[in-house]
Parts: structure tokens; sequence; C-alpha cells
């Protein structure tokens, strides 16, 4: 594939990506760690580091996201979410330093089990 279709195709999942997450609050991180599993997997030297790219991509998408809600007056800034966020903060650092530990048939199985669950509970809730 040449540069200029390699580059339109990065910009074309990273705009779903974004359009996802911006509509359904998530969903676009899944959609870029499915992508750069496949884009980076023969680039990338290291095997969880497919994984650190997407955190990296969905954190600018996100902190749009929330940005917008917050300007529209979606997000309630009530005690539950202050109690989650420190905690979840907190999760994510933790995470990180795992990720380095985990092989990454873990981390597949981790996160394709997550993605099934959060189906299901979806459709079914």
């Amino acid at each position: 594939m040449n540069l200029t279709k390699k580059y339109r195709l990065h910009l074309t999942v990273g705009a779903i990506a974004g359009i996802i997450n911006g509509l359904l609050g998530a969903g676009g991180g899944i959609i870029i760690t499915y992508y750069l599993s496949h884009a980076l997997n023969s680039e990338e030297k290291s095997e969880n580091g497919v994984f650190a790219n997407a955190v990296a991509t969905m954190l600018p998408i996100s902190v749009a996201s929330v940005v917008l809600y917050l300007i529209k007056g979606y997000v309630s800034l009530e005690k539950e979410l202050l109690t989650i966020l420190p905690s979840a903060i907190i999760g994510g650092i933790l995470g990180a330093f795992l990720l380095k530990k985990l092989k990454l048939k873990i981390v597949k199985i981790i996160f394709a089990a997550l993605v099934t669950i959060s189906g299901f509970l979806m459709l079914f809730k």
C-alpha cells in the first residue's frame, strides 16, 4: 500500500472512531485498538505498544467529546462522577503498569471479553 493510500486510510479510521466516540461516548477506542493491532502489528516493536498507542489516541478523542458534552450540558458533575473519577485515574495508572507485565495474548483476551460483555449488556439490559 502506498503512503498516500495508507495516510487516507488512517484519516478515515480516525474520523470514524471520532464520530462513534462522540455519538456513543465510547466505541472509538475499540475501533482504534482493532485498527492499530493490524496497522502497527508488523511495525510495532513492543507487542503491547498497540494498546498503548490506542490509549494515547483515545485520550484526545475523549477529551474533545467531554468538552462538547459539558458545553451542551450532558455531563453532571455530581458526587457519583466525582467519586468515580479519582479511582478510575488510579486504575488507569495501575493498568498501564500491568500492560508491561502481561503477555499480549492475555491482554487481547481481556479486551475481547470486555467488548463482548459490553455488547451483550447493551443489547439485553
